[in-house]
């Protein structure tokens, strides 16, 4: 999870040359391109699935567009922030599958949707200017909520490989009416940075497969959050960006928020438990078993 602050650096950096529509054909063909490599290597079959066909567009387009809306608000404001606003992911993706998929609405998810959206509340900081880029990551993060909520229910029958390659070749000629007027400009100035974000796309979408396959989701799920941690490391080194303390105070709030939606009814009581005030000071009785 650490690695795709680096991507969204690149881009970000890409954006102050580049218009940000092209960053993410770039992103999606060339990660497309080394994906169908590995898949030719491995002798991997790639095509769109035969059942769900529908579907799979329709995923694509949303988290295509989730990331043309994280570009396009990495070009306006902070790293930190647009990482923290596309974060709100999870929580949108929450609150699809309760209103759509029957999903129970639990205390903990009450109260970590309630927290995500007071921490969004304070990014946006009403009654004062919103800034375009936060609208633009907000919105991105929506879009990828949907992506999740209609990835729960969806049965993909694909190698994580040939999975990647579709996607991301998909991805690109949905894009490429958006950047076609920009195919002209490319120059061997823009060969390592494109192969650079092709590289963190596919390292990263493999890695969190792998780690999905072998450990519970709700175990990983607060490493996704790791994300706004690096983000604010690498846009402090590389962008020396730094949040005003409103910023951070919403960031906070979106992940406690996130981290506390994971949690289940007897998890929460039990951490609710450890703060209570004990009845007395007595000393407990320890009872060994012989």
């Amino acid at each position: 999870m650490s690695l795709t602050p680096f991507g969204e650096a690149l881009s970000k950096q890409l954006a102050d040359t580049q218009s940000p529509m092209f960053i993410v054909f770039l992103r999606y063909f060339v990660a497309g391109l080394i994906a169908l490599a590995l898949a030719r290597l491995t002798g991997t079959k790639v095509t769109l699935p035969q059942k769900g066909r529908a579907g799979f567009v329709l995923r694509t387009a949303l988290v295509v567009g989730a990331m043309a809306m994280l570009i396009v608000a990495l070009s306006l404001i902070p790293l930190a922030t647009a990482v923290g606003g596309f974060l709100i992911a999870p929580i949108v993706a929450t609150a699809i599958s309760v209103f759509f998929y029957s999903e129970a609405m639990t205390a903990p998810r009450l109260i970590g949707c309630t927290l995500s959206f007071l921490g969004a509340m304070l990014i946006l900081k009403p009654g004062g200017a919103i800034e375009p880029g936060i609208i633009f990551a907000l919105t991105g993060g929506v879009l990828l909520g949907a992506f999740l909520a209609l990835s729960r229910a969806a049965v993909c029958t694909m190698t994580p490989v040939a999975a990647l390659a579709v996607q991301c070749l998909l991805g690109a000629v949905m894009l490429f009416p958006f950047a076609a007027l920009q195919i002209g400009h490319l120059n061997l100035g823009l060969l390592l940075p494109a192969l650079g974000l092709g590289m963190v796309t596919a390292a990263t979408h493999f890695l969190t497969v792998a780690a999905y396959q072998r450990s519970e989701a709700a175990r990983l799920a607060p490493f996704f959050y790791f994300n706004l941690v690096a983000a604010v490391i690498v846009g402090l080194v590389w962008f020396h960006e730094v949040p005003n303390t409103l910023t951070l105070a919403g960031l906070a709030l979106i992940v406690a928020g996130g981290l506390a939606s994971l949690l289940t009814l007897p998890q929460f009581l039990h951490r609710i438990g450890k703060f209570s005030p004990k009845p007395s000071m007595q000393p407990e009785h320890i009872y060994v078993k012989v």
